[in-house]
C-alpha cells in the first residue's frame, strides 16, 4: 500500500497540459489499496455542486472517480478555492470528501491532513471570509445562483487571493508563515503524528521533526505551478519522497 498526497495544484481547466497530467497519474499510478489524499485546491474554483465546474474538470472528476472504483481509497480535503462540492461524490465508491483537518493510519503509522488556512490566526481578513464563505447559508446562497455567477464571481475572488498569496511580503514575513506551520507540525507529532501534511502556504517544505522522545515529518508541497509535484509514502519508509508528475 502506499499513500499519496497532492495539494494546491490550483487547475483553471481538466484539459489544460496540468489537468491532463493530474489524469494520466490519477488513472495509472495508484493501484487498488493505495490511498489518494487530496489536500485542497485541486482546482482554482470548484465551488458548489455546479454544472459549469462539473464540465469544465470533467475529465479530472472522473480520474477521482476512477480511482475510488478501482479499490483506492480517496480523501479529498476541501480547501479555499474548492469546497461545498461533496454532491459531487455522492453515492461514489471509494471517495471521501472532508470539510476539515483529519487524521488517517497507514503503515502503522499515523498520518495528519490540513490545508493550513487556519494556522495564522492573525490573518483576520481570511478567517473572517472564510466564516463568511463555508457555512450551510452560504452553500445554499450558491446553490440558487445561475452558474455564470457563481463562475463570475469565483474567478474574481481566486484572482485576489492568488494575488494577495503570491504578494505576502517580505523574507521575514514568509519565515513568519513557515515557522507557524512547522509549529503546527511539531504540535501534531508531540502527541504521536508521524507525518503531518499541509498545503495552503504555497512554501514548499520537508522537514524533520524530533521533540524529545517523539520523531515525525512535516510536508508542504507548495504551489504546483508549471511542475506538478506529489508526495508518496512507499510501503515500508518512514518518510514521505517528494516525485514530480511526468
Amino acid at each position: 500500500m502506499n499513500v499519496y498526497f497532492l495539494s494546491d495544484i490550483h487547475l483553471r481547466d481538466g484539459n489544460d497540459a496540468q489537468g491532463t497530467r493530474l489524469v494520466s497519474f490519477l488513472s495509472s499510478k495508484p493501484v487498488a489499496g493505495d490511498a489518494v489524499i487530496l489536500g485542497g485546491d485541486i482546482f482554482d474554483l470548484l465551488v458548489g455542486n455546479k454544472r459549469i465546474f462539473r464540465q469544465r474538470f470533467a475529465s479530472v472528476l472522473a480520474a477521482i472517480e476512477g480511482a475510488g472504483a478501482r479499490g483506492v481509497s480517496v480523501s479529498y480535503l476541501e480547501g479555499n478555492h474548492d469546497f461545498h462540492f461533496a454532491g459531487m461524490f455522492e453515492g461514489k465508491k471509494g471517495v471521501s470528501v472532508f470539510y476539515d483537518d483529519f487524521d488517517l493510519a497507514a503503515h502503522n503509522r499515523r498520518i495528519w491532513v490540513s490545508h493550513g488556512d487556519l494556522i495564522d490566526k492573525s490573518d483576520y481578513g481570511y478567517r473572517f471570509l472564510r466564516a463568511f464563505t463555508k457555512n450551510f447559508l452560504f452553500r445554499l446562497f450558491v446553490a440558487a445562483l445561475p452558474d455564470f455567477v457563481v463562475d463570475l464571481i469565483g474567478r474574481f475572488s481566486s484572482k485576489r487571493s492568488r494575488d494577495y498569496t503570491s504578494q505576502k511580503g517580505s523574507d521575514l514575513a514568509l519565515e513568519r508563515v513557515r515557522n507557524l506551520y512547522v509549529s503546527f507540525a511539531r504540535e501534531k507529532v508531540r502527541t504521536g503524528t508521524d507525518h503531518v501534511l499541509v498545503g495552503h502556504s504555497h512554501l514548499r517544505d520537508q522537514i524533520a521533526i524530533k521533540d524529545g522522545p517523539h520523531i515525525g515529518e512535516y510536508v508542504n508541497l507548495g504551489f504546483a505551478g508549471d511542475r506538478l509535484v506529489y508526495a508518496v509514502l512507499e510501503q515500508g519508509a518512514d518518510k514521505f519522497a517528494m516525485r514530480e508528475l511526468e
